[in-house]
This record gives C-alpha cells, sequence and structure tokens, in this order.
C-alpha cells in the first residue's frame, strides 16, 4: 500500500479490505506480503480493516488455504479481539451481514 493512501485512512467511514495481493506479485510469500498487510492496519486501524480473498482470480496463484494461512501468521501476535475483527466481524459490521 503506497503512502498516497494515508489520507484515505483519514475518512473515518472508509475501510480498508486486504485481499487480492498476489495480482502484483504471483511468486508471494508470507514475508513478501507482511509489509504491505502490516501498513494497511497500521493506517486504517484493526477496527478498519478486513481480510478477504479475491477468488477466483486468486486461484491463479495459490490456494485459499495459502492465502489465509498467510494473514493467520502476519497476525500471530495479535490479540483474539483484534483477529477475530479482522477475519469476520468488520466484514460482518462494513456489509452488514
Amino acid at each position: 500500500m503506497a503512502r498516497r493512501h494515508e489520507p484515505l485512512a483519514q475518512a473515518p467511514n472508509v475501510a480498508c479490505k486486504i485481499s487480492g495481493l498476489g495480482m502484483g506479485d504471483h511468486d508471494w510469500t508470507t514475508e513478501s506480503i507482511r509489509p504491505y498487510v502490516e501498513h494497511a492496519i497500521e493506517v486504517f486501524g484493526v477496527e478498519r480493516c478486513m481480510f478477504a480473498s479475491n477468488f477466483p482470480v486468486d486461484s491463479l496463484f495459490s490456494g485459499y488455504g495459502e492465502i489465509f494461512d498467510a494473514f493467520r501468521e502476519i497476525t500471530r501476535d495479535y490479540s483474539r479481539d483484534e483477529r477475530l475483527a479482522l477475519f469476520h466481524d468488520n466484514a460482518e459490521k462494513f456489509y452488514r451481514l
């Protein structure tokens, strides 16, 4: 995520869906996407970020399990509530599910 997106994070009604990271790097690894994921969470905060797949497009570069394993590894040291927000609660809130 480029620094040019930081002003967008100032708008309290804007959320960040973290997905599609393999589109720019078909040979991605957990460590290669870590800076982007961490930057998005740093800028928008846990309360306004959510993890998602970009399927079926992501299936060209990796499997569903591989993507979410990477997200789980990156957030390994987060609290249970923070992880629940990123993996579930925020999507439910923003998409009004």
